[in-house]
């Protein structure tokens, strides 16, 4: 037996230990191009921006794959002394300004395919990641420069710069994007660490009244990091930059954001990479912007849930990434469909996606697709331009940059097949905006305003509380929690409001938590749906988060309403009752969690029980102290991100320090984490002889010509012979380990080109993602080089071949009528 990423494999029976949570259903939900409306399976290029670092000039426009009907033009690589590029715009006068990472600002002329001249126009501010023509004048989110500036162009067509706005705190998730409103409000989109004083911010700004709100502060936090709340956030001001209002936060890094057709915003926003199969990973998503929105982003492994009913969730999941630039496609000559679509960019996977959003409710939800990648294609930005073209650059990590323009250029008149607006039924779209209204209508509220009275406002608000529709739950619960408490209290405890005991929560005093959890008790818990016994878990946690610990009785009284509703029948439900019992001090909660932790596969629901139980500090016992190193044994086996490492550890280290010395003797064979056995190679390919040690200039013709007329079954032979059929999934060859090893290839060659797929397979150690990265061998890949040198140059053509199909045998690179000898 052998250990490859921190999976066990035998050479015998599988022992099926499952999946990574947080990569669990990628391969089954995976469309065919790569993406679906949850998440999407590309971690094997999650470092490709790698192969930018040392290039002279940017990617070929020949190696970038686009949507059928689609050309991609490179016009310019950047020169010598022109930087790294990360932000981009165009003036009134149709010419590109493009904001250089280091330092300055270039003014780009177009001409046909070509960039006729280049101007430097500013050399005075850092990383402009976003350059914004509005009102007359140039807007620049400086990084580097710690602020927000408007530009004026003097009679030398240089600019003079005047900060409108300083913000404090770091640099990479930093001053980010500027988008301009339908009626005339500046947007500003920034990364959680950037500090804004309080005293820039309006008194009835929308989102405020936040907090770290974690039942049980995890101590490791602390040295993970000190970000804390609001985190990533939205910011809006006038074109004088006077007022500032913090729309929402609880964001990460998003990089940009725009508006749709409903004047709706909407930002793709990042995740953390390290936290993947721990319970607190969020992947990349499409979020929608709405006054008072909260995210639930937090330090370390204080993250929220998605089912937080006092957060509001993304629109669409995408899964592991680097976003980047943003923006809907209305103003592109592009067909109906991606004339309509929300375009992001993903800086690390080199690629940009369309995501295809629909009404629904007071919200929307989305579907995207892969629209163009590269590798590497590290893309930073990307506009419209007056010729409806898009147009984006690459950089950022002071790699090589270029300028690309996309056209469409296929048949005319090819539109969406939908039917009628969007294709979605009139009485849907006329739904939808009908919630959209009752939904701004409440966001009213979210400032006091002085034309309404406290109780005039109540009487507005209440009826919406409960409303089927979370988003306008949400907006009824903020604009609750903006009146005078006293206007409403009474109500609301004599209510059935899940959502105003809520808001009292948040926003009530200490004195309100006895009958607020009295109310709570007083509920039918058998006639409860999931996602409201998630809300009741959530309002009695923050019953005692706001206000205060509970009382001996208060506690009781809750540990024996609870105890018997644990375990649930629902995962999540037993994840939350498992932090509240633990925290209320239940005498039966350590049982049960072991008994969970045991029958747990997902590393979500291992961890989350291993996580809560250390906490526990009466009741153990060797036997329950071994279940647990056990368990933890178990879950150091997955592979994860580096924070889930990092975990374990500190796992590990206050299980032992928990340990007696009667238990340490007992168990001494599970103190340290189980180490792997010598190395053996996972596939053994000795049996397939030598050939030859392939490079990539033993296949420079085809690579530069492509590949046609080959053998099916001989690829197939050749995927299987050196081990390939392993560690990976491809079309409908599952992977018999059903583990993490190595990323799904199905949809491969639409990603890549055929010099990219070789060279991962001469030098697969080149660019190695974190999420397969070993940590004893951070710098050496799981897959073995030389695993194509048994192979003759046909073979390993043909393998070639049945990669870049995908698997798909009616592909166009094969032909029965050019593979004699082969089949």
């Amino acid at each position: 037996m052998t250990m490859m990423r921190g999976r066990w494999w035998s050479r015998g029976a599988v022992v099926v230990l499952g999946m990574m949570g947080a990569m669990a259903g990628w391969a089954e939900e995976a469309g065919e191009a790569g993406v679906t409306g949850g998440v999407v399976p590309q971690t094997e290029a999650y470092e490709s921006w790698r192969l930018a670092s040392d290039g002279e000039a940017a990617t070929s426009a020949v190696e970038i794959w686009a949507l059928p009907g689609f050309e991609v033009e490179l016009l310019r690589s950047a020169g010598e002394g022109e930087g790294s590029w990360v932000g981009l715009g165009f003036d009134d006068a149709g010419r590109l300004l493009v904001g250089i990472e280091e330092r300055g600002i270039l003014r780009m002329t177009l001409g046909g395919s070509e960039v006729s001249e280049v101007e430097l126009v500013d050399d005075t501010l850092e990383e402009c990641r976003s350059l914004l023509w509005a009102h007359g004048r140039l807007y620049a989110n400086a990084n580097r420069s710690s602020g927000f500036y408007r530009l004026k162009e003097n009679r030398e067509g240089e600019f003079e710069t005047e900060r409108l706005l300083e913000t404090g705190g770091g640099m990479g998730h930093g001053r980010n994007h500027l988008r301009e409103s339908p009626d005339g409000e500046i947007y500003l989109v920034h990364g959680n660490n950037v500090e804004v004083a309080p005293e820039r911010l309006a008194a009835d700004t929308p989102y405020r009244n936040y907090g770290e709100d974690q039942l049980i502060p995890c101590p490791w936090d602390d040295s993970w990091n000190k970000l804390r709340v609001p985190a990533g956030h939205v910011l809006r001001t006038g074109k004088n930059g006077k007022r500032y209002e913090m729309v929402s936060g609880g964001l990460r890094n998003p990089l940009d954001g725009d508006f749709n057709r409903d004047g709706e915003f909407f930002v793709y926003d990042a995740d953390s990479e390290w936290d993947s199969g721990l319970p607190w990973y969020r992947p990349t998503r499409v979020v929608h912007v709405v006054s008072g929105g909260e995210f639930g982003w937090r330090r370390g492994t204080g993250k929220w849930p998605a089912y937080y009913e006092d957060s509001l969730p993304s629109v669409l999941d995408i899964g592991l990434g680097s976003p980047t630039g943003v923006g809907f496609g209305y103003g592109s000559e592009f067909p109906e469909k991606y004339r309509e679509a929300f375009f992001i960019a993903d800086w690390a996977y080199g690629r940009i996606m369309a995501v295809h959003l629909e009404p629904e409710g007071a919200s929307y939800r989305g579907e995207a697709e892969t629209f163009l990648s590269g590798r590497p294609l590290n893309v930073t930005d990307f506009v419209f331009g007056p010729d409806g073209a898009m147009y984006f650059v690459t950089g950022g990590r002071r790699t090589q940059s270029g300028l690309y323009r996309v056209r469409y250029v296929g048949e005319d008149g090819v539109e969406s097949d939908a039917e009628g607006d969007d294709g979605i039924d009139d009485a849907v779209l006329a739904a939808a905006g009908e919630a959209r209204e009752r939904r701004r209508f409440l966001e009213r509220f979210h400032a006091r305003d002085a034309t309404w009275d406290a109780a005039s406002a109540v009487e507005a608000i209440w009826p919406h509380l409960e409303d089927e529709d979370r988003w306008i739950r949400y907006a009824a619960r903020v604009a609750l929690e903006r009146q005078d408490v006293a206007a409403w209290r009474e109500r609301a405890l004599g209510g059935e409001s899940m959502s105003a005991m809520m808001a009292l929560a948040r926003v009530g005093d200490g004195g309100s938590r006895g009958e607020l959890v009295s109310w709570l008790l007083a509920r039918d818990w058998e006639g409860m749906g999931e996602a409201d016994r998630l809300r009741w878990l959530r309002t009695l946690g923050l019953a005692f988060i706001r206000m205060g610990e509970p009382t001996p009785s208060e506690r009781a009284a809750c540990v024996g309403w609870l105890d018997g509703k644990y375990p649930a029948v629902e995962g999540l439900v037993n994840h939350e009752l498992c932090e509240v019992l633990v925290y209320l001090g239940s005498g039966e909660v350590l049982d049960k969690t072991l008994d969970l932790m045991d029958e747990a596969e997902a590393t979500e629901d291992l961890v989350q029980y291993l996580f809560y139980a250390r906490y526990v500090t009466e009741g153990w016992s060797a036997e329950k102290r071994r279940r647990y190193l056990e368990n933890l044994r178990r879950a150091e086996r997955f592979a994860g991100g580096r924070w889930y490492v990092r975990a374990m550890g500190h796992l590990r280290e206050e299980a032992v320090a928990a340990l007696s010395e009667e238990e340490r003797l007992e168990l001494a064979g599970l103190l340290e984490p189980e180490a792997p056995m010598a190395a053996v190679p996972l596939v053994d390919v000795s049996g397939m002889g030598f050939v030859k040690d392939w490079g990539m200039g033993d296949f420079a013709e085809e690579l530069r010509e492509g590949l046609g007329g080959r053998s099916y079954a001989a690829g197939t032979r050749a995927y299987e012979a050196t081990g390939c059929a392993v560690c990976h999934k491809m079309a409908g060859n599952e992977v018999s380990l059903r583990s993490v090893l190595g990323p799904d290839l199905s949809a491969l060659g639409s990603r890549f080109g055929l010099g990219a797929m070789l060279e991962s397979i001469v030098a697969p150690s080149r660019v190695i993602s974190d999420i397969y990265r070993n940590p004893a061998a951070p710098n050496v890949s799981a897959m073995p080089a030389g695993l194509i040198n048994g192979l003759d140059r046909e073979a390993v053509l043909d393998l070639l071949a049945y990669l870049q199909a995908g698997g798909d045998e009616g592909h166009a690179v094969f032909s029965s009528g050019q593979t004699a000898g082969r089949d």
